[in-house]
């Protein structure tokens, strides 16, 4: 049996019927930028996630980058964040000429607030909390925290669109938060898309201004910004998927749930579960000391895995310029972690007979690593 990492094209197919006569209603339009589409995902966007405001831009990098230009973070500051994610968290600061000061995270690979306690100061012009893997951070403790410090507080969205905490989607606890709608995320453009929500209509129209060259109006240049706009065609495409993705969602979290039902019994450490907490499982990431050899035998039963992320940030070549800097006691956590991090197969066409095929093949491995430990043992 086949089991793929992951199925955009035929997400997409599926869909096909839906999304075709919606571009071609913006082709016809004539209008490919700016129009109707845009505001019209925007406020559903705004809705899913409680906010007052949504402001659509090009990509997952740029929703960050332009947030901490709107918020004023001032060039030279230092930005609190962590190692373990994607590096478009830790580009956004550079680029934006935030030195990065990198944390280690908890069980849960989310960033420790206790850490950021301990490393605040004057210096600091914002903690970029990152909900991995679509588990949300403890944003409560965070946003007291940053309140009490008088640090603006960013949430890095990209992977978590439709999570929860205490029934509070993510993306309203900080001033703004941050989402990439990439072709591999749960709710997907086809192409590149980004949004940034908030409750704060100033920052949100600073948002629209950076945009889109900061232009008032075709004539009035009211500030410096860019062309980070959300073409109408990948509007009109989200506001699509949009509709589909409470049921995305849903059928996430029933996966997840049969592949902890299924993996209980087995030397792995499982993704971090809450009462309080809607995770959305953008990945279903386990973690093993035999990652390279459980990943081999996967691979050999025809399971596509994959490792987000194996290298930490502060170990990337790129980290030796730009500021990054890793907070006093290093990063035990963040390190320890990526050596076992492994991502299974999780997507909404995952079949149950899927995955009871990957389970059964890591119980095997299991099986079959404890028989030879055994032999090895009793030979010695």
């Amino acid at each position: 049996m086949q089991v793929p990492f992951s199925q955009v094209r035929e997400e997409n197919r599926e869909l096909m019927d839906e999304l075709l006569p919606r571009l071609a209603g913006v082709l016809e339009s004539g209008v490919l930028v700016g129009g109707d589409e845009v505001p019209r995902f925007e406020s559903a966007f705004a809705r899913l996630h409680g906010t007052r405001e949504a402001v659509a831009v090009n990509s997952g990098t740029d929703a960050l980058r332009l947030a901490l230009r709107a918020l004023g973070v001032p060039r030279g500051s230092v930005g609190i964040t962590v190692a373990n994610t994607f590096v478009a968290t830790v580009g956004a600061l550079v680029s934006e000429g935030v030195r990065p000061l990198l944390v280690d995270v908890g069980a849960d690979e989310n960033i420790d607030p206790e850490a950021v306690a301990a490393t605040v100061t004057e210096e600091t012009g914002v903690v970029v909390a990152v909900h991995l893997r679509g588990r949300p951070a403890q944003m409560d403790v965070l946003r007291d925290l940053c309140a009490e410090r008088g640090v603006p507080l960013i949430e890095d969205c990209a992977q978590a669109v439709g999570a929860a905490l205490s029934g509070r989607p993510v993306g309203g606890f900080g001033a703004a938060g941050c989402f990439s709608l990439h072709p591999l995320k749960n709710l997907a453009a086809c192409g590149d898309a980004g949004v940034v929500v908030t409750d704060d209509t100033d920052l949100a129209d600073r948002l629209r201004l950076l945009r889109n060259h900061g232009l008032a109006d075709r004539d009035t240049v009211a500030l410096w910004g860019e062309n980070s706009r959300l073409d109408p065609l990948q509007a009109a495409a989200l506001d699509v998927k949009l509709a589909r993705l409470a049921g995305w969602t849903k059928r996430r979290r029933e996966l997840a749930a049969l592949y902890d039902a299924r993996l209980a019994d087995l030397p792995l450490v499982l993704p971090a579960r809450g009462p309080d907490r809607t995770h959305v499982y953008h990945r279903y990431v386990v973690r093993t000391p035999w990652r390279a050899e459980l990943r081999a035998h996967l691979a050999a039963a025809g399971v596509q895995t994959a490792i987000h992320y194996p290298v930490p940030v502060h170990r990337q070549p790129a980290a030796r310029t730009g500021g990054v800097a890793v907070a006093d006691g290093g990063l035990p956590v963040t390190e320890h972690q990526s050596g076992e991090i492994l991502s299974l197969p999780l997507h909404p066409l995952l079949t149950e007979e899927q995955i009871a095929h990957v389970t059964d093949r890591i119980t095997e491995f299991h099986h079959r690593r404890s028989r030879r430990a055994h032999r090895d043992e009793v030979g010695a």
